[in-house]
């Protein structure tokens, strides 16, 4: 395999925000605009049932999936999101070299390549908050 038949970190994340919008389309959400740039954030605005949505993603390859760097990311995000009334979601997405899989070579599977099929882990959007902000029972009833 040559070096330039892998993916590259920036189309890895691409493919991940392709799967990802294509989920959100097929729910229902209307894409208002979307960009794979990790320097971006979030990478896809949409609306459904008039609510402004962000959604941050992240892709990784096998083992992995894609997560959030740190708190400072998280906090970052739920902030962006309050300043324009929008909620926040994050999507993690993992992608495997489907050959690789189905020929049991574990190393490869985390080798992604240009032409080749992939399996993919992504389990939905979830809700990125913060425990103030979900109207947790304090106890006393509500």
């Amino acid at each position: 395999m040559g070096r330039n038949e892998r993916l590259t970190r920036e189309e890895i994340q691409d493919f991940g925000v392709q799967i990802v919008y294509e989920e959100m389309v097929r729910d229902g959400y209307e894409i208002l605009g979307a960009n794979p740039s990790l320097a971006m954030t979030p990478q896809i605005v949409a609306r459904k049932n008039g609510r402004l949505c962000f959604v941050v993603v992240r892709t990784d390859v096998y083992p992995n999936k894609g997560r959030l760097s740190d708190d400072r990311e998280v906090f970052y995000n739920l902030e962006h999101a309050e300043r324009n009334d929008a909620l926040c979601y994050f999507a993690s997405v993992g992608i495997c070299n489907s050959a690789a899989a189905e020929a049991g070579d574990e190393k490869a599977m985390g080798i992604p390549v240009r032409e080749g099929g992939f399996y993919v882990d992504f389990d939905g959007l979830k809700v990125l908050t913060t425990l103030d902000r979900i109207g947790v029972a304090n106890g006393k009833g509500q």
